[in-house]
């Protein structure tokens, strides 16, 4: 009786652990926040959640992204804390002092950006703050800018960071 209740007691945890960690691996589909009859891009099939949550694999590129903006913590389900705000030359920094994170460049970028609704699928990519996010390129022919999303913006003005790992 005893070698089951300690059997028991090993189990039942691991079991609970294990099935976290598949709850947090589902990532629903962000169709219904689409505007008009636009097709989700990139849809919510193309993550896969990494490191219980916090990562998520973008499966046509192979690119591992973090889900929360930088100053930003993972909860398990969202985002919390505020997200920080960096200029282009502190948005590199920001991105050398993270061990295996980078900044992504504007293609990388871009290939995470929603096009049939919200900027990004908030359910791969939770509690997005509004402003847009610093990519690692420069735009070539203006001196002082570089690309955040679609926009080439002075390198001076503040904008979000999301860091990559992978590709390149």
């Amino acid at each position: 009786m005893n070698s089951i209740r300690s059997r028991t007691r090993w189990i039942l945890p691991t079991l609970a652990a294990l099935l976290s960690t598949c709850a947090i691996a589902d990532i629903p589909s962000a169709a219904n926040e689409c505007v008009s009859d636009l097709l989700q891009t990139p849809p919510s099939s193309d993550f896969t959640a990494l490191e219980g949550g916090t990562v998520v694999r973008h499966k046509p590129t192979g690119l591992e992204w973090r889900r929360c903006a930088e100053g930003m913590t993972w909860t398990g389900t969202g985002c919390s804390g505020l997200p920080g705000l960096y200029t282009w030359q502190g948005a590199l920094l920001r991105a050398d002092a993270t061990s295996g994170w980078r900044l992504p460049n504007v293609k990388e970028l871009r290939s995470i950006v929603e096009r049939c609704g919200p900027a990004v699928n908030r359910q791969v990519f939770p509690d997005t703050p509004s402003g847009g996010f610093w990519s690692a390129s420069p735009a070539f022919g203006v001196a002082n800018n570089a690309w955040a999303g679609d926009a080439r913006i002075q390198k001076r003005n503040e904008r979000h960071v999301r860091l990559v790992r992978g590709g390149q």
